[in-house]
């Protein structure tokens, strides 16, 4: 990409409606925040500008960075390994209705479990807290991404399926060029409800374990009564939420070029 391509595509992106109508809530909102603590509304709840002003001894606290580099590792751990595994999973029951009349059911009893509820038993069965944690990051991420899969597939025209197989289509070049490229809007769907439900699902095991993370840098700044650490442990979990969300558009905008706009 040339230089002056891409800085015309950055002077669209600044022309956009929809970038400034979101600065303007985000700004409305911190806006909010500060009125409410001026006029007393909020006394226990420092407010962004004090909270700004903390900010750059927060940040430079030993272990801030570390423990983004940690909850990311364990967040995207669990949750590629629970891509590869939905999407396969998912189009192979797309294909085969023996194996989905098979393995649906159980896969419904599962799924409503709470993958926090798996935490006494992944701590027994895993050697160490951080395969604990990538586990249930992994339980997090598998079911959103296996259920939209396979609606994708239910939802690919059967009229393409035959098409190929007249065409004389083997199973492999079937799941590559007609199931998995039909089921892409549906996945990247599942994939950025997931990456949310895995930042919840670790936020929440890092607090129970006790180990390095945002998650247990929060939990770290409420033991020390610290609020003004606190808020800024929650707001850089929300800016790690939306990072993620953002990388799963960015990628769904790459896999599937037709839907651009």
């Amino acid at each position: 990409m040339t230089t002056s391509l891409f800085l015309k595509r950055w002077r669209n992106r600044l022309k956009s409606p929809v970038l400034w109508q979101g600065v303007i809530g985000v700004t409305s909102f911190f806006v909010v925040w500060q009125l409410a603590r001026t006029l007393g509304f909020m006394t226990l709840i420092p407010g962004p500008v004090e909270v700004a002003a903390a900010l750059p001894r927060e940040m430079n606290q030993d272990g801030y960075w570390l423990s983004w580099v940690a909850s990311s590792q364990r967040v995207f751990g669990g949750f590629i390994a629970a891509a590869l595994l939905a999407v396969a999973l998912g189009v192979l029951m797309g294909m085969s209705r023996k194996l989905r009349d098979t393995t649906f059911p159980f896969m419904e009893i599962m799924r409503p479990i709470p993958p926090l509820a798996w935490l006494p038993l992944a701590i027994l069965f895993w050697p160490s807290p951080e395969m604990t944690m990538m586990f249930l990051t992994f339980l997090g991420a598998f079911f959103p991404i296996f259920i939209n899969v396979l609606s994708g597939i239910d939802n690919i025209d059967i009229r393409y399926v035959q098409a190929a197989r007249s065409l004389g289509s083997s199973q492999r070049t079937l799941f590559w060029r007609v199931m998995v490229p039909g089921a892409l809007p549906s996945l990247f769907t599942g994939l950025s409800i997931a990456i949310g439900i895995t930042w919840e699902v670790v936020i929440a095991a890092e607090m129970a374990s006790g180990q390095r993370g945002l998650g247990y840098l929060t939990w770290n700044a409420y033991m020390g009564h610290s609020m003004v650490g606190i808020l800024v442990g929650m707001l850089s979990i929300g800016l790690a939420g939306m990072v993620s969300s953002g990388l799963m558009s960015w990628f769904g905008t790459r896999a599937m070029p037709w839907r651009r706009r």
